[in-house]
């Protein structure tokens, strides 16, 4: 604790010099002074912020943004060191038919899909290894059995020791569980399933069931699988992952089933020219 008392000066000289140095830029209209902004963008590189040149009015946003951000981050660091307060900071988050891999301090590593977002507790592998999930994501957690690895999604709870599965819960989609290999523990409405190698748990009208995994729609290494997937699914996961789901030109199209498989970055205008391929009909999206 002691530590972390003296690094309280350090941070208000830096805002305070960030501070004076944003009051003292010359935006275009008084002065091109590309030496001023270099210098007010290096300091603000030191505080991990990055703001971009870009027009007059960007520029005036950009330093009011950094300076707010400091603020923000200064009073956030001083309610951890006086312990008022344990924050939670936003890990990572996708946008739609975006994919990213993250690695975490205890080694595990993490793929989000698409329109997906991880929140990691500021303790994380300290007193916990707790992880929040809206969307969807792959895990490939590192062994640990003093700390239990645990993740929370809106309907599900997951806690594991080390292993490989996939927590799926995006809106209008079945919540789910899939395991690679490994064990996990699932919790839901107070129900409670373990599963091995090759099971998936999924909370349907608010039972939860667990199986050997065929379902309809996979996401594992890196690709998209359908089995059988019926056009009224696929569009629901297009939603979800990509923002725009399928239009359908006869109602009753919604129940044709689909089979394949699509590798991550494949653009979903692709997919649906695959899928009007394989069942010769016409679609849409939107």
């Amino acid at each position: 604790m002691a530590e972390q008392k003296n690094n309280q000066t350090p941070v208000g000289a830096d805002f305070q010099e960030i501070w004076e140095m944003a009051g003292k830029y010359a935006y275009p209209e008084q002065g091109n002074d590309e030496a001023a902004w270099n210098k007010l963008q290096a300091k603000i590189s030191q505080s991990h912020l990055t703001v971009e040149k870009k027009s007059i009015f960007s520029q005036r946003w950009a330093v009011a943004a950094a300076v707010a951000a400091i603020i923000t981050g200064s009073v956030a660091i001083m309610m951890n060191i006086s312990g008022s307060h344990t924050t939670e900071a936003i890990l990572a988050a996708t946008g739609a038919g975006e994919v990213k891999e993250i690695t975490l301090t205890d080694g595990s590593v993490i793929r989000l899909n698409a329109n997906s977002k991880l929140t990691v507790a500021a303790d994380f592998n300290s007193d916990n290894r707790h992880i929040e999930l809206e969307g969807q994501a792959h895990f490939e957690v590192s062994r640990n059995e003093k700390l239990p690895f645990s993740v929370n999604s809106n309907h599900l709870n997951v806690t594991v020791l080390g292993t490989g599965f996939t927590v799926t819960d995006y809106p209008q989609e079945t919540p789910a569980v899939e395991v690679s290999h490994g064990k996990v523990r699932v919790e839901a409405d107070k129900k409670q399933i373990t599963l091995t190698k090759n099971m998936v748990a999924r909370l349907s009208n608010g039972e939860l069931k667990s199986s050997v995994q065929s379902p309809s729609c996979t996401w594992v290494d890196g690709k998209l699988v359908f089995s059988n997937a019926s056009l009224s699914e696929i569009s629901t996961i297009f939603k979800n992952r990509y923002g725009k789901g399928l239009v359908l030109k006869n109602s009753t199209d919604k129940n044709r089933l689909f089979s394949g498989s699509f590798t991550d970055g494949t653009p979903p205008q692709a997919m649906v020219e695959t899928i009007e391929k394989a069942l010769t009909l016409k679609l849409g999206l939107e």
